[in-house]
């Protein structure tokens, strides 16, 4: 069982590159995101193709490299007699060919005999977010798509589709690439061994958003928010806020996460034109976009679309755009 068990895990890596991690760090936020959605893609794909007996367990491995950002993952079937399942049954997938198949290694990376065929990733990328309009059973494992835009006949593996079209992995990728929202990332690499198995571009992290027919509500308003964490380089990615408007918000805070698109604000936090902490004590009114969405479950996104004050001061005096406000003028 133990010889069973060593074959049943699979080990790679995740390198994130860009300026941004020259320093050997990253935004806690960013990667707890990015390694959770890898978690989910991966347990959800397996639970897909194999049902919910068939437990994988994902681990992370303490050890980052130095020259970039690199977190080791170890992949395994968690429950002995799953194990004994996959090995007697055809119709299982071994956890080889579920990674496999989400495009993290190469098939023939894993086991030896793998068929090499075309991957959910790659999937992704073929299709560039665009909307699937026709399918066509060609035999038991393929079938036949068009995409929007586009005359070209796709030839793709069933299974593949199915990973596609869940909700929950759609959720799960987006949160793989939302470090590659930060302008100073260039890229996520899958590596096995050192050498590189898959790799999504910065410019190609917009294929791996949720379609728009999964907005369920968007609504734009002007409010006050409580800075609880800044991203002090002034970048869009790192922040969280809570509203601050009303008196209980001066006791516990109940927080999120936002992405602040104000490039004029971000600029002046990068060039520390205005000051502020990770205390709570800062006050601003925004003009933000929320947007929820229905996956498996409701998911809501927050963006900042333009910061109209602060109570920050700067160099001694007030920026004419970002007024001071005291806490209790609101």
């Amino acid at each position: 069982m133990e010889d069973s068990k060593r074959a049943e895990l699979i080990e790679f890596a995740v390198k994130y590159n860009g300026k941004a991690v020259e320093s050997n760090e990253m935004d806690a936020n960013a990667v707890a995101t990015s390694l959770l959605g890898l978690s989910t893609a991966i347990e959800t794909a397996n639970s897909i193709l194999n049902g919910s007996n068939a437990k994988v367990s994902v681990k992370v491995h303490g050890s980052f490299r130095p020259g970039s950002f690199i977190i080791d993952i170890a992949s395994f079937y968690s429950t002995p007699s799953v194990i004994q399942t996959v090995f007697n049954s055809g119709n299982i997938e071994t956890v080889h060919n579920v990674i496999e198949t989400l495009g993290i290694v190469s098939a023939g990376v894993c086991s030896a005999g793998a068929v090499t065929y075309k991957t959910l990733i790659w999937l992704y990328k073929k299709i560039k977010g665009k909307k699937i309009l026709t399918k066509k059973s060609l035999d038991e494992n393929t079938c036949q798509i068009t995409v929007e835009g586009c005359n070209e006949e796709i030839p793709v593996n069933i299974i593949v589709l199915n990973l596609y079209e869940n909700k929950k992995i759609q959720q799960a990728l987006e949160n793989v690439v939302s470090p590659l929202d930060d302008e100073d990332m260039s890229d996520i690499t899958f590596l096995v061994d050192g050498k590189e198995q898959e790799k999504i571009l910065r410019e190609e992290r917009g294929y791996f958003h949720l379609e728009d027919t999964d907005i369920i509500d968007k609504k734009e308003d002007v409010d006050h928010f409580v800075i609880t964490q800044c991203n002090f380089e002034g970048k869009q990615t790192g922040w969280r806020l809570s509203f601050g408007n009303s008196q209980q918000s001066k006791g516990k805070l109940d927080d999120f996460s936002v992405k602040v698109l104000d490039e004029n604000f971000l600029h002046m936090v990068s060039r520390k034109e205005v000051i502020i902490s990770n205390e709570g004590t800062v006050i601003i009114e925004a003009r933000y976009r929320k947007t929820t969405h229905k996956a498996e479950r409701l998911t809501v996104n927050w963006e900042i679309l333009e910061v109209l004050n602060t109570d920050s001061l700067t160099n001694n005096h007030k920026h004419p755009k970002y007024k001071a406000k005291s806490f209790d003028e609101f």
